[in-house]
């Protein structure tokens, strides 16, 4: 079979599109090629053949380079399409749950299909088939096991994929490069008949002229399309999508032919994987105009607003050559800004529970699937991606979903909904989403949360909402598919790579999930089958209390419901009955009716007495249907609180926060919080620095019952020197109802050193230290620096003796070594006569080791910094210059208290090397690393927060490393800046102005 490269006489023509006003651009393929089919018969037991057993790092998705723009973008704040809060919505839990896979690969690369009797489950390097009870029909085996153009093939990144048109199973990976005799590939495998055990299968290789890699399938009516991560440094211009023939596929010919375009106009941040609409349902749409679609964030550089990018194929199958791509559509009404870049595109994200590395949030991506269904009214689409809801502090990842439609074939595209799912501060990915037959939509996800009093290690749950809810939020309350039991195991950080829901032909309502979780080094692939669909005639149920709420309630209080109907028949002429803490019911009879599968909010005619100041109050309410299938709904509880009428405070002190280079003209923020029963306004406040004068000044407007508020005092606090400083915010209410919650106090301390840019990733350093008061688990590995002084205890002068007790992940030689101060002059500068202990060897890895120090008599009472560090001493530099960044550990800083108690009150060549950071003018800097060294390098620039805001790979040009920065949109201050591998690197600061 002979390539033939179109790009010299592929159509390529430009037009206007008037809704957008720009040059949209119109190509041909660039690739085009074809493939004879090699058929096999039934898959046997016998036959079968198991992959190694050993773990395996698959595929590492090389990210290119990435090209973010630090500070550039919006939002600048939270997320504008943030759902916050948890849908009301119960629903069953899963239908049936089963283990898919276990498996050492990493990633395993969940993904499976359900069809009318089967479920077809793939898994990196192998797939398995199992009957709809969750039976095993064909035990796992290695994917080569297929045969014909699968044979001697498990390179991996399976995708299963149902046609459900023609009832046939696909299943496709692609082949990585061997040598100069086998290039790269995409491979499928086509079901002969709905019977994927016994009927055989059609199987073809294409091949490329580069990896396809993160090939994700989609359906449209005249092929099978195709979206990679392909040429990811250099897209433009490269086939990316392709086109398969489906109906020969299906028929098993030969000749079977592919097409290749590109994306013309794509930005990416390096890594990127756009995808196809895939019909959904038996209904197919009329052949052209094939959409693929891409997120566009205006982080990166050449994007100007958030988008979503629309481009359109029309394949010609009798002339190929006048076969097009083009741009269709930026769609930005409805787009409500996002931030879709983590740690400037890297793949270590999001913390989970202990001392392992944080996670990768599949960032870049269009999830699988992006379904598409046709409806009576109009056309949907539904997809999503993960978005960093609060971009300007610490990482928190959510879900951005859409619903887009389309009023008739061929028409534009709208945005008919969207939302930010992050209804609590843990972190939700890996998201896949779908649409059924009545136009609900659910969603299944991973989600994860490192905080110690309420630890979530990567667990499978889902959510969704009913086709008539309120637009852009999912209604439903999320259920769990299965909870994590351990944190992902390998240094990589890799998860997934992606999950997948897919939906069942028999019914079009029930969801299938895979996805992927942990159980100590085992990788575990959980299918989970649900569905929220309407599926009884007769079932209501009390949703939520609406009012009243926590408030200054009375004697006479309406009590309001919203009440279900869950079922299929439409309810009328009920009981609805409350009770106030276990009292008489109060019933009445719901006289309208009420739809199927629809909420409607009651009002009792009798109102009830909630006026005892202070007094919590049981509210139960239930109906009472003749008939109902599901009892476990009809019953809801609740409490609300008759609050004070005046009561405020404050609940945090926002900033600043301990740094360098604190100025004399620095912003105090403070949260102001109104947990009374009433609307307040105008609330006086103020500030205090250790024993200076207050400053007072005003909140101005009202503050709503239940809301906070973040205000900035207009009087500035002088930080400059070099210290520790006790800061008092307070509120100052007349009449307050608890003083005890008036105030707040933190100490902030303007440091002399931030040593930032350790690499802890292979062990080095404290991940445990404990000391008094201070018990510090599973600390993260982040830049090498973590400032713990929020954290603090006594140590009592008179009593002399402490022991601090340490842990680190490395300990190889006596090479690992740990030392500690107290900055007992409060200058902010640790010096060697504040060193209390120097160079102690922490012999072994993962077990505690105490070390005895003492304080001198006549220390200073009150609260002092306390600083430790520790790291391989053989590569790390001096781990006693307190300011040092060492190659190999980690530094962090805590508080003490003195309290008196007898008193009232990689290479050489590397670390040879020279980087220096040049400002070019107008916020472009460029780095510059001189050595000989001549591997791929990672560049990272952090800020003083720990946040990364860009990693790429760098090659020498000959002479140095050289890479330039935009950081025209990067707040003014320090920065750091290092080259280097995970195990070595150089480390400079720059300042921009």
């Amino acid at each position: 079979m002979m390539k033939k490269l179109l790009l010299l006489f592929s159509l390529c023509f430009i037009f206007h599109l008037n809704s957008f006003g720009q040059t949209n651009e119109k190509v041909g393929p660039a690739f085009v090629d074809s493939a004879s089919v090699m058929k096999t018969g039934p898959l046997s037991k016998a036959t079968l053949k198991r992959s190694h057993e050993k773990a395996k790092l698959y595929n590492p998705r090389n990210r290119g380079i990435n090209r973010v723009v630090p500070g550039k973008g919006l939002p600048k704040t939270i997320d504008p399409a943030l759902q916050s809060k948890m849908g009301e919505i119960p629903v069953k839990s899963p239908i049936l749950t089963f283990d898919g896979a276990v498996t050492r690969s990493t990633p395993s690369d969940p993904t499976g299909a359900v069809g009318r009797n089967h479920y077809v489950n793939a898994y990196n390097t192998e797939f398995a088939i199992w009957d709809k009870d969750g039976n095993v029909v064909l035990p796992p085996a290695s994917l080569e096991s297929i045969g014909g153009a699968f044979s001697g093939e498990n390179d991996g990144d399976p995708i299963v994929f149902y046609d459900e048109a023609a009832d046939r199973f696909i299943l496709m990976q692609f082949s990585a490069e061997r040598g100069s005799v086998t290039p790269p590939a995409l491979l499928f495998a086509v079901s002969q008949g709905s019977d994927p055990v016994n009927n055989g299968w059609f199987t073809y290789r294409f091949d490329l002229e580069s990896l396809p890699d993160y090939p994700k399938i989609s359906l449209w009516n005249d092929g099978y399309y195709i979206t990679t991560n392909k040429d990811a440094l250099e897209p433009q211009g490269k086939e990316i999508v392709y086109v398969l023939e489906r109906d020969r596929m299906l028929q098993g010919a030969n000749n079977v032919r592919i097409l290749g375009f590109p994306l013309p106009g794509i930005q990416n941040n390096g890594f990127y994987s756009p995808a196809g609409f895939s019909v959904m349902g038996g209904d197919l749409p009329p052949p052209g105009d094939a959409p693929i679609i891409y997120l566009q964030d205006d982080e990166w550089a050449g994007v100007n607003q958030d988008h979503l990018k629309l481009w359109l194929i029309n394949v010609d199958w009798n002339n190929v050559g006048s076969s097009t791509i083009e741009e269709s559509q930026e769609i930005t009404n409805g787009v409500s800004p996002f931030t879709a870049t983590f740690d400037g595109g890297g793949f270590q994200n999001l913390p989970q529970p202990g001392d392992t590395p944080e996670i990768d949030a599949l960032q870049g991506a269009m999830m699988y699937m992006t379904q598409y269904r046709r409806f009576g009214t109009h056309n949907s689409v539904v997809m999503n991606f993960v978005v960093d809801v609060e971009p300007t502090a610490a990482k928190h990842a959510g879900i951005r979903w859409y619903e887009l439609r389309q009023t008739a074939d061929g028409a534009p595209w709208t945005v008919y909904q969207e939302g930010t799912y992050a209804p609590d501060n843990s972190d939700r990915f890996s998201g896949s989403i779908g649409i059924d037959l009545r136009g609900n939509i659910a969603m299944g996800y991973t989600v994860v949360n490192d905080n110690p009093a309420n630890p979530v290690f990567p667990s499978i749950r889902y959510t969704g909402r009913f086709v008539n809810d309120e637009l852009g939020i999912m209604t439903i309350q999320e259920e769990s598919i299965v909870e994590g039991e351990s944190p992902q195991p390998r240094p990589e950080g890799r998860y997934g790579d992606y999950a997948h829901l897919s939906i069942d032909p028999l019914d079009d309502l029930t969801f299938w999930h895979n996805a992927e979780y942990f159980v100590g080094v085992e990788r575990v692939n959980k299918v989970g089958v649900f569905r929220i669909a309407a599926n009884e005639p007769n079932d209501l149920g009390v949703v939520s209390l609406v009012s009243p709420q926590n408030a200054t309630l009375t004697a006479s209080e309406a009590i309001t419901v919203k009440i279900r109907n869950y079922g299929t028949n439409p309810q009328s002429n009920f009981e609805i009955s409350y009770s106030i803490n276990g009292g008489p019911e109060v019933t009445e009879i719901f006289e309208a009716t009420l739809p199927a599968e629809s909420s409607v909010e009651y009002t009792f005619d009798t109102p009830a007495d909630l006026s005892e100041i202070g007094e919590t109050y049981t509210i139960s309410i239930s109906t009472n249907l003749e008939n109902d299938s599901n009892t476990n709904n009809d019953t809801f509880e609740t409490e609300v609180k008759n609050l004070p009428p005046n009561d405020v405070g404050i609940t945090s002190i926002d900033s600043p926060s301990t740094g360098e280079n604190l100025t004399g003209s620095e912003e105090i923020t403070v949260t102001v919080s109104n947990l009374g029963g009433e609307p307040q306004q105008d609330i006086p406040l103020s500030y205090q620095i250790g024993n200076n004068g207050p400053v007072f000044e005003t909140f101005p407007g009202t503050l709503e019952v239940g809301e906070d508020a973040v205000y900035t005092f207009n009087e500035t606090a002088n930080l400059s020197a070099s210290g520790s400083y006790r800061i008092t915010a307070r509120t100052l209410l007349e009449d307050d109802f608890d003083p005890t919650n008036d105030a707040e106090t933190v100490s902030v301390s303007n440091l002399d050193c931030i040593p930032e840019g350790s690499d802890c990733s292979q062990g080095d350093g404290i991940f445990y230290f404990e000391l008094g008061d201070i018990q510090n688990e599973r600390i993260p590995c982040t830049t090498g620096y973590i400032d713990f002084s929020v954290n603090s205890t006594d140590l009592d002068r008179s009593q002399q003796n402490f022991t601090v007790t340490v842990e680190t992940g490395f300990a190889e030689g006596q090479r690992e070594r740990f030392s500690m101060w107290i900055d007992f002059n409060d200058n902010a500068v640790f010096e060697d006569d504040e060193r209390l202990i120097t160079s102690e060897v922490i012999p072994e890895v993962n077990q505690p080791f105490s070390y005895d120090f003492s304080i001198p008599r006549d220390t200073d009472l009150g609260q002092h910094l306390l600083r430790v560090r520790a790291g391989d001493t053989d590569f790390s530099g001096d781990l006693n210059d307190p300011c040092s960044v060492m190659a190999y550990g980690t530094t962090h800083d805590y508080s003490v208290n003195i309290i008196d108690s007898t008193l009232d009150l990689e290479d050489f060549i590397l670390n040879e090397a020279e980087l220096v950071v040049i400002s070019e003018g107008d916020g472009q800097y460029r780095a510059v690393l001189e050595t000989d060294f001549d591997e791929p390098l990672r560049i990272t620039v952090h800020n003083v927060l720990g946040q990364k805001l860009i990693e790429n790979q760098v090659r020498n040009d000959g002479d140095a490393y050289i890479y330039d920065m935009d950081m025209s949109y990067a707040a003014r201050g320090v920065y750091l800046v290092r080259f280097g591998t995970r195990k070595v690197g150089k480390v400079t600061r720059f300042i921009v102005k």
